[in-house]
């Protein structure tokens, strides 16, 4: 993603989009808008800088609500 183009192809491979269509079809200030609004995830590797310990939690009946109403916070 260094080129417009490289940018562009991630675009359209993230929306499934053409190019044909994110150029012509679709306001880029709507894709813009879009790109800014996307979820994302801090790759923080720094242990020293989280507070609490990451471990790989598995989801069962008993814990699946709970583990909603932590991503939905």
């Amino acid at each position: 993603m260094k080129s417009t183009y490289g940018t562009r192809a991630s675009i359209c491979a993230h929306f499934s989009w053409t190019l044909d269509y994110l150029e012509n079809q679709i306001p880029w200030s709507k894709v813009i808008r879009l790109m800014a609004d996307l979820p994302s995830y801090d790759y923080d590797d720094d242990e020293n800088k989280n507070t609490q310990t990451k471990k790989a939690v598995k989801i069962t009946e008993q814990n699946a609500d709970d583990i909603l109403k932590m991503f939905q916070s």
